[in-house]
Parts: structure tokens; C-alpha cells; sequence
């Protein structure tokens, strides 16, 4: 008698990765398509058309690339493209980058991000780094200058990063940057140039819940890295003394600014949540989740670079496999180090804001405002555009 099998598991789930991928993958072309119209209807038709360009070459550069090596690896090249899913990291880092990045940029940071971050370790399911966040380091190091004539203001980051040192400590300095941005609701709205789609926050979280609902991404990736975002930067404003803004306490709209400036809303929602560059286990995403808190806000307060996202998600997906043999072992033995592990790095978060209160003066007047130009008869701040993420 022969008897056929299977090896574990073996329990059918109406959950797949492709559902899981195609469902993201709908959810990042939702933000995609609010961009476009954001920048059609404020700024002109070519700036949709520019984002469609940047979008369509990274898609065409990512196909083409993952078709080369299909062949070089003597498999199907349509059959490979459809499970290699390289076109849910072409939206994300066209997404990334901002308006006026040329697509040649674009095109040689999608072939590094793939190649060098995905295909050179075996594909989908095998990359240590999230590719996108490969490629736009590349972007960053290398290409800031490659932009267009398509001429937009200066990203929040970039102002208060320059010019408030993260720590705007009054109210009137306060309204001084908000005025910039159209205020808090003109941040959560994402009704300010930037980065393709990491400025509209309010939609980002909206599609955060809807794939959590649905289990595309575990919602503790992004509570844990955007709460732990909050309680750290809470912390700094309790010791650094900012004021109250309109009758909200300083610990509660300094956080507040935190998580609506630059792209941490985007990066928790759609890149720390990657299953391939993170702990298979919940308590291991957790823990990777807070890690990466930490080193945002550590980048940010007390680092040469404006925004710490794509940095902090980097530098713990080299964490990741630590974190695996770590929480590998029975169920109550995990249970314990999943707290331990969580607390050690709660206290070096805690270390973390107590060294940026003490160590960052409180920016309580501007001693030099921003020159400005105009561009196609619209006035524009003339500072230097920033990256997200």
C-alpha cells in the first residue's frame, strides 16, 4: 500500500500570501491615488504626471529585473514575477521619494533595492532588508540632487529638524512652523508637498486599520512603534519644560507633532509590518517594533539626519534573526523573554529620551527667518527639500 502525504502544516487557511500581497498592495495604491489627486488639483496636472512616470518606471525597472533573473535561474519568468510580489516594493519606494525626483533616479535606486536587496539573496522570502528601505537609502546617499523643475516647499522635517531642533518649546513658535503646513489638520491631512505618499496620514491610518482588520499586517507592529514613538518624545517634553499649546499640555501635542511629521505613520503601517524582514512571532515583533521606536527618536533628536524611520527599520531587520533564536524554545520559557526583552529596550528608550532633554536646547525664539523666492509666481520657502522616511 503507498500512502501519500504532506509535511507540516497541513491546515488549509483561507489566508494566502497572495491574498495577503494583493490586498496591500490595493491599500498603498488607495494613498497612490489620493497623492495624485492632491497634486493635480493643487499644483498642476504635470505633477500627477510625474508621480505616474516615477511609479511606472520602478514598476517596469522591478519586472524587468526580476524577468532577467527568472531566466538566469532557468524559471518561468511570469510564473516567478506573479510569487516574487516585486511590485509592492516598487509602490512603496516610488511612494518614498519625493515629487521632483527624476525617474532616472528612481530607476537605478529600483534595480539596487531588487537586486542587491532581494534577488541577491535568494528572492522573495529570503532578503535579511527591506528592499524599498534599501533603495531609498540610495536615493538618500546618492541621487538628492537628481530632481526636475518641478519646484515644491520644504518638507516639515526639514524645517524642524534646521531650524527648531525638534523642540519647538513655545506656543508662538509653535504657530510659527504650524502656519507653514496649514496647522496640526493640515499635517494629519497631508495638504503640504513631501514625499509622494507619506504625508497623508489620516488616510495611511485609516488603511492601517482596514488591513489589520482583515490580517494583512499584525496591528501590534504599528501601535507598538507609533505609542512608543509617542511615550518617548511625551518624555522629552516633560523635561525639557514646552509649554502648553492652546490649552493641550506639551507631552501631549509634542508627540503628537512627532507622529504627523515625516514618515513614521507610513514606515509603521507599510514597513516595519514586512513578514519577511521581521520576527515570525508576536512577541518578537514587538519587541522589533519598540527597537525601532527607539532608534527613530534617538536618529531624530540627536542625529545629522532629519528623520530616523528608514534608518531605525534598517538597522532592526539586522536584529531580526537574533530576535528569532532568541523567542525559540517552549511557550512559558518565550513568554518571559519576550517581557525581559521588552523592558531592557523600554529602559534604553527611557535612557534615550533623558539623554535628548538634557542635551538639546529648547528653541524658544527664530533668530533668522527663511528666505523666500517665487516660482511660477507662487511663493515657495526657499530651503532645502527633504527626504522622508
Amino acid at each position: 500500500m503507498k500512502f501519500t502525504f504532506h509535511v507540516s502544516p497541513n491546515i488549509k487557511d483561507r489566508f494566502s500570501t497572495q491574498r495577503i500581497m494583493w490586498e496591500l498592495t490595493g491599500g498603498l495604491m488607495v494613498i497612490f491615488v489620493i497623492s495624485c489627486i492632491y497634486y493635480g488639483t493643487s499644483y498642476g496636472m504635470n505633477y500627477a504626471m510625474q508621480a505616474i512616470i516615477l511609479l511606472a518606471s520602478s514598476l517596469i525597472t522591478t519586472l524587468v529585473c526580476e524577468a532577467i533573473f527568472a531566466l538566469c535561474t532557468k524559471k518561468k519568468p511570469l510564473d516567478y514575477i506573479k510569487t516574487s510580489f516585486g511590485w509592492v516594493t516598487s509602490i512603496i519606494l516610488t511612494m518614498m521619494v519625493p515629487i521632483s525626483m527624476t525617474p532616472y533616479a528612481l530607476i537605478i535606486a529600483t534595480a539596487c533595492c531588487i537586486v542587491l536587496g532581494k534577488l541577491l539573496f535568494g528572492g522573495f522570502g529570503n532578503n535579511i532588508f527591506n528592499p524599498a528601505a534599501v533603495g531609498r537609502a540610495i536615493i538618500f546617499a546618492s541621487f538628492m540632487g537628481a530632481t526636475t523643475d518641478l519646484v515644491t516647499s520644504a518638507t516639515p522635517t526639514t524645517v524642524i529638524a534646521s531650524t527648531y531642533n525638534w523642540l519647538p518649546a513655545t506656543s508662538s513658535i509653535l504657530d510659527t512652523f504650524l502656519e507653514q503646513f496649514g496647522g496640526f489638520m493640515g499635517l494629519a491631512l497631508g495638504t503640504y508637498p513631501g514625499a509622494i505618499g507619506e504625508t497623508f496620514s489620516i488616510a495611511i491610518i485609516l488603511v492601517g486599520i482596514y488591513l489589520a482588520f482583515r490580517q494583512v499586517i499584525d496591528w501590534r507592529v504599528p501601535v507598538t512603534y507609533l505609542g512608543g514613538i509617542f511615550v518617548l518624545t511625551a518624555i522629552v517634553a516633560l523635561l525639557t519644560g514646552i509649554e502648553s499649546y492652546h490649552g493641550i499640555p506639551g507631552f501631549i501635542w509634542y508627540p503628537v507633532l512627532h507622529l504627523l511629521t515625516g514618515g513614521v505613520i507610513f514606515g509603521g503601517v507599510f514597513m516595519l509590518t514586512d513578514p519577511v524582514t521581521s520576527p515570525t512571532s508576536a512577541g518578537g515583533r514587538v519587541i522589533f517594533a519598540l527597537g525601532a521606536a527607539v532608534l527613530t527618536v534617538l536618529i531624530r533628536l540627536k542625529a545629522n539626519l532629519p528623520e530616523g524611520c528608514l534608518y531605525s527599520i534598517l538597522l532592526m531587520n539586522l536584529f531580526t534573526p537574533m530576535i528569532e533564536n532568541a523567542l525559540d524554545g517552549k511557550q512559558l520559557e518565550i513568554k518571559k523573554k519576550v517581557w525581559t526583552g521588552f523592558i531592557c529596550i523600554a529602559i534604553v528608550g527611557l535612557g534615550v529620551s533623558f539623554y535628548a532633554a538634557s542635551s538639546i536646547e529648547p528653541v524658544t525664539k527664530i533668530e533668522s527667518e527663511a528666505t523666500s523666492m517665487v516660482v511660477d509666481n507662487v511663493p515657495v520657502e526657499h530651503v532645502q527639500e527633504e527626504v522622508s522616511l
